[in-house]
């Protein structure tokens, strides 16, 4: 059969014999002359590549990062100002701090930097190092609305950026830094009687006197029920007109009777409530209100920002009977924790003052 067939050049391995291995002919395929062979293109799977560069970066050893605070969190790197505990420093206080201006009687103001659950005590004491007056308990804070002649005392107690935070914005409200002394004359035993015997209901049903260190105690007492009872008058919806009514202070709020000085409930009207409004002193009482007395008190509700509608405002026979009406009010609104700011003042008070300090001005 190879006869017939056209005769074709064969080779042998050459390493074949030093192998081993027998001499297998290997056919030589080349084309014929004049004819060339091109080679074809082929696919490169791109796939392997990636993984082959993959093997060759992981197999690389690892470079340290000379910036890596550039490449951390923007909360955690400090060249973008990161918290203070990841710089080494001691942690800042998160409260955003407010600035307060206080008046003083003269006129002069100062401008006082404070955080936000600063006490009006707190204030006052900074006030009396800065001015290096005499520490005195007496001295407080006067929150002061002249466009509307009000003005009450803040308790030591009371946050004085809560309180700038509910007056009329651009309005003239302000504090004014001065002596209080009435803030604890109600827990002091003193010849005149805070409580007329008559305007105080438990001493009017037992027709006997009761020990102002026992009324006060009744007062403090949540479970008590003292009331103050008395005439005040009212102003209505005009300017000048005004009508005399029987009021009663309760721990629920005040009251007025539509008929004489019934206590039947039929014959109360609601007025105001005493856990959501702020008792203040008018001052000029005749010029604005046309009070017939200059012994007028107002009670302004918390929501009430701006303005003198909302406003109730009251006008008493005298002096003594005001001081009453506005110390049951305190002592209804605030009840142990003002006894409670009495005491933290008398142990400030009594406190030995360091020794080489620098004399103080009265």
């Amino acid at each position: 059969h190879l006869s017939s067939a056209a005769p074709q050049k064969t080779c042998t391995w050459p390493l074949g014999p030093l192998l081993g291995l027998p001499r297998l002919p290997m056919p030589l395929f080349l084309g014929l002359p004049g004819e060339v062979k091109r080679s074809q293109p082929l696919p490169i799977p791109t796939r392997n590549l990636l993984r082959e560069e993959e093997l060759r970066t992981s197999s690389l050893p690892s470079i340290p990062n000379p910036f890596p605070e550039l490449c951390s969190p923007p909360s955690q790197t400090p060249i973008l100002g990161g918290s203070s505990s990841a710089r080494g420093l001691p942690p800042r206080d998160t409260s955003c701090p407010h600035v307060v201006k206080v008046y003083s009687e003269d006129g002069a103001c100062r401008s006082v930097e404070v955080a936000a659950g600063a006490t009006a005590r707190y204030v006052c004491e900074m006030l009396v190092q800065r001015a290096r007056a005499l520490s005195d308990e007496n001295w407080g804070l006067v929150e002061c609305h002249p466009h509307l002649a009000l003005e009450r005392g803040l308790e030591d107690h009371e946050s004085v950026v809560e309180v700038q935070a509910a007056w009329p914005i651009g309005g003239d409200s302000r504090f004014v830094f001065r002596k209080n002394f009435a803030k604890y004359e109600l827990f002091k035993s003193s010849p005149h009687t805070l409580f007329p015997k008559k305007m105080v209901s438990s001493c009017v049903d037992a027709h006997t006197g009761i020990s102002h260190e026992d009324l006060i105690q009744n007062f403090l007492n949540a479970g008590s029920f003292p009331e103050i009872q008395g005439f005040l008058q009212l102003r209505g919806s005009g300017r000048k007109l005004w009508k005399r009514f029987f009021c009663f202070l309760r721990r629920s709020g005040l009251y007025y009777s539509t008929k004489g000085t019934s206590k039947d409930p039929r014959h109360l009207q609601y007025i105001a409530d005493v856990n959501e409004s702020n008792v203040y002193v008018v001052t000029q009482g005749r010029k604005l209100y046309g009070m017939p007395t200059d012994f007028g008190f107002c009670i302004k509700p918390n929501k009430l920002r701006n303005g003198h509608k909302g406003l109730r405002v009251f006008c008493s026979e005298d002096e003594q009977s005001r001081g009453c009406w506005l110390a049951a009010f305190r002592l209804f609104k605030y009840g142990a924790q003002l006894y409670k700011n009495y005491q933290q003042a008398q142990s400030r008070h009594l406190r030995p003052s360091c020794v080489g300090s620098p004399p103080l001005v009265s």
